[in-house]
C-alpha cells in the first residue's frame, strides 16, 4: 500500500465498542410486560403527556384533583382490633406523614395508573419508611414464571439509578432476598389495567389528545376575537390631496379623537369578517369527549348545567359516585396492604430477635 493509501485506511478505521457502554449508539428495544401491555417507549410517553398536562393544562388538574377531592375527602384511616397491631399502624402513620402522602398517591394513581412504594424497614426495632418512585423509571417487572400477578423484581432505568450505579432492581416481598430485613422492598399497585396486563395507564390518557385539541380551538378563538377588534381606516380624497393627507395621518388617529376633515374626504372603517361567533357548539362538542373519557366526570364537573335537569344531574352524579366509590376502595385496599406488609417485616424481626435472646 502507499503512503496516501494506508493514511485513507487509518482514516477510515472501525474501533469497537462494547455495548454496554456510555453513547455506545445501542438503542435497546424493550418488549411489552405483560400479553396485554403496552410497549415501554409508548408506556412512558404516556405518562410524561400526563404529568406535564396536569402541570400546564388547567382541565388536566382540575379533572386529577377532583378525583383526589372525592377519594381521599377528609382523609383515609385504618383500624384493627388487634391492639399490638393498632398500634403499629398509628406509629407507621405518624412516622411517615400519611395523611400527606395519601393525597398524593391517589394524584399519582389518576395521571401515571400506577404507584411503586418502598419500604426501608430498621433491623435494629422493625419500623419502616416508605417512599414512593415514580412509575416512569420502572422499565420492567420480572414475575414468577406462570403466574404473572406474581411479581418478584422491577427493573429501574439505568439513567436513573445515579453514574456509575449500573443496573439497579428492586425486590418485592416474594422475591426469596426480602427476607433480608434490611434489604429494601418495592410494592406495585396499578388501575386501568386490563386483563393480561401488569402495568397500569393513566385517566388522563384517554382524553390527553381532546386536551391539546380544546387548548389549541381556545388559543384559536383568543387570535379570532382579537382579529375582529382590529379594522382599517380607508380614506377617499381627490389626487391632488393624496400626497398632503398621506403627510397628515402618517400616524393613525387615536380612538376618541376628533377630526374636522375636507368635504372631500371620505372615511371608512373596515374589520376582519371572520364569522367566528357561533362556536360554542364546537367547544361544547370538544368538552363532551373529554368528559366522556375522564375519570368518572360530566359537564356538570366543568361548571356547565345551563342545559340539564334534575333527572340528568342525578344521572351524572350516580355515574361519578360508582367511579370514585371503586377507586376509594381500591385505595383503602392499597393502604391496608402496604401497612400489613410492613407489620409482616416488623413481625419477623421480632421473631428473629426473640429467638437470638433465647439462643443467648
Amino acid at each position: 500500500m502507499t503512503l496516501m493509501q494506508r493514511f485513507v485506511s487509518w482514516l477510515g478505521a472501525v474501533t469497537v465498542v462494547p455495548p454496554g457502554r456510555t453513547n455506545d449508539g445501542y438503542v435497546p428495544i424493550i418488549p411489552p410486560q405483560g400479553v396485554a401491555d403496552k410497549g415501554w417507549c409508548e408506556l412512558q410517553r404516556e405518562m410524561d403527556d400526563a404529568r406535564e398536562a396536569w402541570r400546564q393544562n388547567p382541565l388536566a388538574r382540575r379533572l386529577v384533583g377532583m378525583v383526589t377531592a372525592y377519594v381521599v375527602g377528609n382523609g383515609i384511616t385504618l383500624r384493627s382490633e388487634y391492639a399490638p397491631l393498632q398500634r403499629f399502624i398509628d406509629d407507621f402513620w405518624q412516622r411517615n406523614q400519611m395523611d400527606q402522602r395519601v393525597p398524593e398517591w391517589c394524584d399519582e394513581l389518576c395521571r401515571a395508573g400506577e404507584v411503586f412504594p418502598v419500604l426501608f424497614t430498621n433491623p435494629q426495632d422493625g419500623a419502616s419508611s416508605v417512599r414512593c418512585v415514580p412509575a416512569s423509571i420502572v422499565e420492567r417487572i420480572e414475575w414468577r414464571e406462570g403466574d404473572y400477578e406474581a411479581e418478584l423484581r422491577f427493573k429501574e432505568m439505568a439513567s436513573c439509578a445515579g453514574s456509575g450505579a449500573g443496573e439497579r432492581w428492586w425486590v418485592s416481598p416474594l422475591h426469596p432476598d426480602a427476607a433480608n430485613p434490611a434489604t429494601p422492598v418495592m410494592l406495585h399497585y396499578a388501575v386501568n389495567r386490563p386483563v393480561g396486563a401488569l402495568r397500569g395507564e393513566s385517566d388522563l390518557a384517554p382524553i390527553l389528545p381532546w386536551l391539546k385539541r380544546y387548548s389549541r380551538w381556545l388559543e384559536d378563538r383568543v387570535r379570532l376575537n382579537a382579529g375582529v377588534r382590529a379594522f382599517l381606516w380607508v380614506v377617499k380624497a381627490p389626487a391632488r390631496l393624496r400626497t398632503e393627507l398621506a403627510e397628515r395621518y402618517r400616524q393613525p388617529p387615536e380612538p376618541g379623537s376628533v377630526i374636522i376633515a375636507d368635504e372631500q374626504e371620505s372615511w371608512t372603517a373596515v374589520a376582519p369578517s371572520l364569522n367566528a361567533n357561533d362556536a360554542a357548539n364546537d367547544g361544547r362538542a370538544i368538552r363532551w369527549m373529554i368528559v366522556a373519557g375522564g375519570p368518572g366526570t360530566s359537564l356538570l364537573d366543568l361548571g356547565e348545567g345551563e342545559d340539564s335537569n334534575l333527572a340528568t344531574g342525578q344521572v351524572m352524579t350516580e355515574m361519578r359516585r360508582r367511579f370514585l366509590r371503586r377507586r376509594q376502595a381500591y385505595l383503602a385496599w392499597l393502604l391496608t396492604d402496604l401497612v400489613l406488609v410492613a407489620w409482616r417485616r416488623y413481625a419477623a424481626g421480632e421473631r428473629r430477635l426473640r429467638h437470638n435472646v433465647t439462643a443467648a
